[in-house]
Order: C-alpha cells, then sequence, then structure tokens
C-alpha cells in the first residue's frame, strides 16, 4: 500500500491494485464458465485440457493434470492470494484468480527451452 503525507499533518493512503485481465483471458474465462462469475475445478480442468494439452509444467517436465490436481491447484491460487478463504471454505476461482494462474510462474511457469 503506498502512502505520502499532506500538509505535514494527514496521510493519504492508496491501495497497490493489479492491472486488470487482457480481453482474450476475459473471454476464456467467461467461455470455459458459461458467463458465470466463477470457474470451477472441472472448469479449469476443462481449460487445461483443451489449451495445455492436459499438462501443466513440473520442474520443467509436464505433468497430466486430474480432477484432483485441478482442485488442489484452484486451493493453492486461493490460499496465496486470499489466505481468509481457508475459513471461507470458497473453491472457485474469480476472473482475477484465474488472471493470477495462468500469469503465475509458481503455477504455470514459461515454457522451457527446447532441445534438439
Amino acid at each position: 500500500m503506498g502512502s505520502y503525507r499532506v500538509c505535514c499533518c494527514f496521510t493519504r493512503r492508496f491501495k497497490v491494485t493489479e492491472a486488470d485481465p487482457p480481453l482474450d483471458v476475459k473471454t476464456a474465462f467467461n467461455d470455459y464458465t458459461d458467463g458465470a462469475i466463477h470457474m470451477t475445478a472441472d472448469q479449469l480442468l476443462k481449460f487445461i485440457h483443451e489449451n495445455q494439452n492436459g499438462n501443466v509444467s513440473v520442474n520443467g517436465n509436464g505433468v497430466a493434470v486430474t480432477k484432483t490436481d485441478a482442485e488442489r491447484i484452484v486451493e493453492q491460487v486461493l490460499h496465496k492470494r486470499h489466505p481468509i478463504t481457508s475459513l471461507i471454505n470458497r473453491k472457485t476461482f474469480t476472473l482475477e484468480d484465474f488472471h493470477h494462474y495462468l500469469f503465475s510462474f509458481e503455477f504455470n511457469p514459461p515454457i522451457g527451452s527446447q532441445k534438439s
């Protein structure tokens, strides 16, 4: 959170926000959620199978994703972004959570170099 002093006695605070998801991320989210505001683990699994060849990268190796893995991904992203969700027990992504998943090095690392 950023802040600065005004007139030596007042402090103004501003919340640092993330960039809005790009249009293609919004479109993918809407396509896989059928316009709903939350994405389930099943919908994430369908996205992974159709757009990421059913694999996620683990230590540079593609690993096939199962429904249990997709549920674990949802839980990990939610716990990282919203630590209090463990008390709320929400098991679905919002558009912002999906955007974070797609562009997070931890959950979706870039493709490594191809060796010939």
